[in-house]
């Protein structure tokens, strides 16, 4: 038996779809292909809205590591059918066997590695740790995001490391709606569900068991956050676009490059990629499109968007977005226009040089540099305008008096 990679790319006019890719043992390609209708099918996805070309590609297990020009930093651009085939024939970095052969990385000789990358050389790596992945060197898109808004404390948090980093409670549910969502086999060797006699977290019996659960690598959760992750799976499956986006791809695939034009490592981790694309996903308060759409400016989701399909060479970028309460209402999926990922491309091109520039000369600037002057918002001037209105009366009727003293 071999290991096939089988890929349904959708039509063109087909909207409510994605690419869909399937890991299946036959004989043939033949054989392949004809499982992988089956399984299309099997998922509720009508064969008519995907191309009848399907991809087929044997898997051999690799490390992937690429040589790209050293000569651009623009955005990848799309490839031709032609050359979309030969790259899903040649690809082999997702696959599930690799583990096999890849080499057990610490954060030492990971550094070492990325070391001895050349001008424009991608690393792939699956499976990697979280804690490595932070670790290690490389400039990702949320260190370049506290750069941009102060140099001085990208220093002190990434360069002096004075600043702690501070664990946030909330973190918990957020990481559990990922694992269930993405790595749902995860879900039971990554988190314990607090005892119902443990009713606050603190004494020496919540210690006692946190200490347990830290032992055995699992994140207490409430007895409510177990349950929600059973509402948040069913927001899942009753949604057909956050099914297509959350199957047949795979979840945190570390990608390394050294920058052609800095020099510079730089990183990403994608939530998870389907081919060619990049899905993102973000939990929030409110999941509504015009809300989210406002914050993803001010977060800078949009210089995320730019670096991530930089680094990782891909046509597309989404977000999926869900609310951290029940009933775990989801948008997805959320695209960028051209001019928004434009302007992220440049902030992180701009950034990315300047972060350069303060490393060469070991100057880090403060917020700025120029005089800053105080104005005005249009309430406090109709405030201003009220109060000198009634300042003025006042004056008058003091001269008034004095007039009639």
């Amino acid at each position: 038996m071999k290991l096939f990679k089988v890929t349904f790319n959708p039509m063109a006019s087909a909207r409510d779809v994605f690419a869909m890719t399937y890991r299946i043992q036959a004989e043939t390609k033949a054989q392949a292909q004809t499982e992988g209708e089956n399984l299309l099918a099997s998922d509720g996805y009508p064969r008519n809205k995907f191309r009848k070309q399907v991809v087929i590609a044997e898997i051999e297990a690799e490390v992937k590591v690429e040589e790209v020009e050293a000569s651009t930093c623009e955005p990848h651009q799309p490839a031709s059918k032609e050359e979309v085939a030969q790259e899903e024939a040649e690809e082999t970095s997702l696959d599930p066997f690799a583990d096999f052969l890849q080499p057990v990385w610490s954060v030492e000789t990971l550094n070492q590695r990325l070391d001895a990358l050349k001008v424009g050389e991608r690393l792939v790596i699956d499976n990697l740790s979280d804690d490595i992945y932070h670790q290690v060197q490389g400039v990702s898109s949320s260190k370049l995001k506290l750069f941009i808004e102060c140099p001085q404390k990208y220093k002190a948090k990434y360069v002096d490391c004075i600043i702690p980093v501070a664990e946030k409670k909330y973190f918990d549910m957020g990481k559990a709606i990922h694992t269930t969502m993405l790595e749902p086999h995860l879900f039971e060797s990554s988190y314990i569900k607090q005892p119902s006699d443990i009713k606050v977290r603190n004494g020496n019996k919540w210690k006692e068991f946190k200490a347990q659960a830290d032992e055995m690598g699992k994140t207490v959760l409430t007895a409510d956050q177990f349950e929600d992750m059973v509402y948040l799976t069913r927001s899942v499956e009753s949604n057909h676009t956050a099914k297509a986006l959350t199957s047949g791809g795979k979840a945190e695939v570390s990608i390394f490059i050294r920058d052609a034009e800095t020099g510079l490592i730089i990183k990403c981790r994608p939530d998870y990629m389907i081919d060619e694309l990049i899905v993102d996903l973000k939990s929030a308060a409110n999941a509504a499109p015009n809300k989210f759409g406002y914050d993803a400016k001010k977060l800078g989701y949009h210089i995320q968007d730019a670096m991530y399909s930089d680094i990782a060479q891909v046509t597309e970028f989404v977000f999926l977005v869900v609310e951290s309460s029940r009933p775990f209402v989801i948008t997805a999926p959320v695209i960028l226009d051209e001019q928004t990922k434009r302007l992220g491309y440049l902030k992180y091109r701009k950034a990315l040089t300047e972060l350069k520039q303060c490393m060469d000369s070991g100057y880090w600037p403060s917020y700025t540099e120029e005089a800053v002057t105080v104005e005005l918002n249009n309430f406090e001037k109709a405030e201003l305008e009220a109060l000198e209105a009634e300042q003025l009366i006042n004056d008058e009727q003091d001269n008034n008096m004095e007039y009639a003293a």
